[in-house]
């Protein structure tokens, strides 16, 4: 009898001490599960974690980039580094700059390269889009005006017999011309004036200021005071021209011979 007992109770031990192997197994392997699909989500968080894009040169650093005009595809910026400004890793479209005041300044591109550039003031140039950072090594203020050009690249349809270059090559010079972007210097003495011609969507900043009769396809005539340092963005078209004033004006254009959006 008692031999029966204990072979009973031997066999109750036995079942109890293999379900809690069970199910302590089954806890460990729950908990194992939880820890890997933890570290899965937390990996592919890792994974899915974008880039920083760059920003525009406005948002980036609105301290140091003026938006003058922005229509038709083309944004006038005034930007000015005072000695000692610096900015942050920005990006620009296609673009022309114009120094209107000269200085030193340290460029750095988005791979770390730095190119320090003595920028002097009348300095024009046209460049393809591109991101860096700037800074003002130097001891003077650096201002320049930046016309951006936000249009796909191609060409616009343009009469070139009416090209202003051609029609009157006294009274305008290209100065630059690449990137369906061309930097044209117009300078009219008091009394000189202009055959019909034609331009393309442009902006334009007065560099001597002064009085212009202009006179359209059809006829119609308009007088413009035009200020120094001031600068717009027309629309194109063809017109004659005349300084009916007393000074002489110099206008820097920048033509966009690129489709409109």
């Amino acid at each position: 009898m008692n031999q029966k007992i204990n072979r009973l109770f031997s066999l109750a031990l036995g079942i109890s001490i293999t379900l809690i192997a069970c199910n302590g197994g089954g806890k460990k392997e729950e908990e194992a599960a939880t820890t890997d699909s933890t570290m899965t989500a937390t990996t592919d968080t890792v994974q899915q974690v974008a880039q920083p894009e760059t920003v525009d040169a406005v948002k980036a650093a609105p301290n140091l980039y003026k938006i003058l005009h922005d229509t038709m595809g083309i944004r006038v910026l005034e930007t000015t580094y005072k000695p000692g400004d610096s900015s942050a890793l920005h990006s620009h479209p296609d673009y022309a700059l114009y120094v209107i005041s000269g200085g030193t300044a340290e460029f750095i591109d988005k791979d770390g390269k730095k190119n320090v550039m003595e920028m002097k003031s009348g300095m024009e140039n046209i460049r393809p889009g591109e991101i860096h950072s700037v800074k003002n090594t130097g001891k003077t203020p650096i201002k320049v005006l930046l016309v951006e050009v936000n249009r796909p690249m191609g060409t616009a349809s343009l009469d070139t017999a009416m090209d202003a270059t051609k029609v009157a090559p006294n009274l305008y010079k290209s100065i630059g011309d690449t990137l369906g972007i061309r930097m044209v210097v117009a300078s009219y003495k008091p009394g000189q004036s202009s055959a019909l011609h034609a331009h393309p969507d442009l902006a334009a900043y007065v560099i001597n200021g002064g009085t212009v009769e202009f006179t359209e396809k059809d006829g119609t005539k308009h007088t413009n005071e035009f200020k120094t340092g001031m600068s717009m963005i027309i629309p194109g078209g063809a017109h004659s021209a005349k300084n009916t004033g007393k000074t002489a004006i110099k206008i820097l254009i920048v033509e966009v011979n690129r489709p409109a959006k």
